[in-house]
């Protein structure tokens, strides 16, 4: 007796997800400044792009992961920690930073020291993407 198979039986079929979110920002005031959230949940690879518009040295940028939230006043934000110790950023130049993690969410940290405060505002473009 004949067996009657269907070929495709047992297979599974997986589509590829991914989030973006691109973002330009003008600080006009120095300090440390965390933004540009996204949430990547089950989006293990992760880039982040910045770019600095404005002519100036000594910006500096920091990736950002989260795994857990902690209650600041009433509302919870992510428990940021940094992925590396940072990148001076060229005024014009591009940095790109690519990992694979399994986090809940990311970001960008941006510092501007005190020494720039003449040359306010700064521009920053950022990019942060994930994918399956």
């Amino acid at each position: 007796m004949p067996l009657n198979r269907i070929p495709l039986t047992g297979n599974q079929i997986v589509a590829m997800a991914n989030v973006s979110r691109e973002l330009k920002t003008q600080f006009t005031t120095v300090g440390t400044f965390d933004y540009s959230e996204l949430n990547v949940l089950g989006l293990p690879s992760l880039m982040f792009h910045t770019r600095l518009i404005s002519p100036v040295a000594n910006v500096r940028v920091y990736p950002l992961f989260a795994v857990a939230n902690i209650t600041t006043g009433t509302a919870p934000t992510p428990n940021w920690a940094q992925f590396d110790n940072g990148t001076i950023l060229v005024p014009g130049s591009v940095s790109v930073f690519t990992i694979r993690a399994a986090v809940s969410i990311i970001g960008i940290r941006i510092v501007i020291d005190g020494v720039l405060a003449p040359l306010l505002p700064i521009s920053v473009a950022t990019i942060l993407t994930a994918g399956g």
